[in-house]
């Protein structure tokens, strides 16, 4: 007799069937509205949120894993695969990954939705991923563990349009309380014109006291749309700096209170001595076992600085308000 047991933990649904298969599913479901107030232009959009990710683990065998994302956004009114992948465990201290993923970067890249409270990533995820540095490629990528605290991660990544590949390497140290990741994307453009190699590197940490949880992330690279339009070099540089502080509330109902912090610095070219102020404020309420449910609602503006000019220029207000599920 065939008997399926479905077992609910707190990171999603774990099935286990006859077969010793393991399926577990996770995902998020956000919906609100998103005021944008771009100043610069004297306009704003008022945008309903409605987005859903859905990620799916397979474990069809001992040390093999399959996994699936499927992300909606009503935005874009579009159904996409977020992540598709195959992971073997070929010993202890040695896994291989092939197929649509991620690359390995910082703390902010690395992060999911369930463990960022703002509904957009920052300037600086947004001008690399624009660059195509980041995103999610075709990738082998080998991920070797030291011990239970070091792991190194190398990587090759194809582009949809064949032009571009990149290699990718970081080194991550982990404890209970402490994250750093020392990360760089190799990023080759081979046009039949000319070929041009640029790069993008980010030291993170993460530390977690009794009190609050800080984060900063430094990001340093070489501009490579400037590289290819003008031929020459133009340098990247940003900084992130974010900081929570999760009370835990001890109702029934309301279970935590998060305010969080962040300031951001982005330039896509120093020696033009222009570059983006983006920074962002809010206050997220969980409710139910482990914040399952949250409301969070967030404040945000950006503004340009030209230091050769002396001028500031307020570019955007945002604010979002959204009720969020994590399973």
């Amino acid at each position: 007799m065939k008997k399926i047991l479905s077992i609910l933990l707190i990171g999603g649904i774990v099935v286990q069937t006859f077969a010793k298969t393991d399926v577990k599913v996770g995902g998020i479901l956000e919906a609100g509205i998103d005021i944008d107030n771009k100043a610069h232009k004297d306009e704003t959009e008022y945008k309903k949120i409605g987005f859903g990710k859905i990620d799916i683990s397979v474990y069809p065998a001992k040390k093999v894993r399959a996994e699936f994302g499927f992300e909606y956004d009503r935005e874009k009114d579009s159904l996409t695969i977020d992540k598709l992948y195959g992971q073997y465990n070929f010993s202890d201290f040695g896994t291989i990954r092939v197929g649509y993923t991620k690359k390995a970067f910082g703390l902010e890249e690395k992060a999911g939705l369930d463990e960022r409270y703002f509904h957009k990533r920052s300037i600086v995820r947004s001008g690399l991923k624009d660059l195509i540095f980041l995103g999610h490629d075709l990738t082998f990528q080998y991920r070797h563990r030291l011990d239970k605290n070091w792991r190194l991660i190398g990587g090759f990544s194809l582009t949809e349009d064949n032009d571009r590949y990149l290699q990718n390497y970081s080194i991550e140290y982990g404890t209970k309380n402490t994250d750093i990741i020392l990360a760089t994307i190799i990023r080759h453009y081979t046009p039949p014109e000319k070929s041009i190699t640029t790069f993008v590197s980010s030291l993170s940490a993460k530390h977690a006291a009794k009190l609050f949880v800080a984060e900063t992330e430094l990001t340093f690279g070489l501009n490579p749309k400037i590289k290819s339009w003008e031929d020459r070099d133009a340098y990247i540089c940003g900084f992130r700096m974010q900081e929570y502080f999760p009370i835990n509330v001890k109702t029934k109902t309301l279970r935590q209170i998060i305010p969080i912090a962040e300031a951001v610095f982005y330039s896509e070219d120093l020696e033009s001595e222009i570059f983006d102020v983006q920074l962002r404020t809010g206050l997220t309420l969980g409710f139910a076992k482990n914040s399952a449910f949250q409301w969070r609602n967030t404040y945000g503006t950006i503004q340009r600085i030209n230091l050769k000019d002396s001028e500031r220029e307020l570019r955007r207000r945002r604010f979002d308000s959204e009720a969020v599920v994590i399973f």
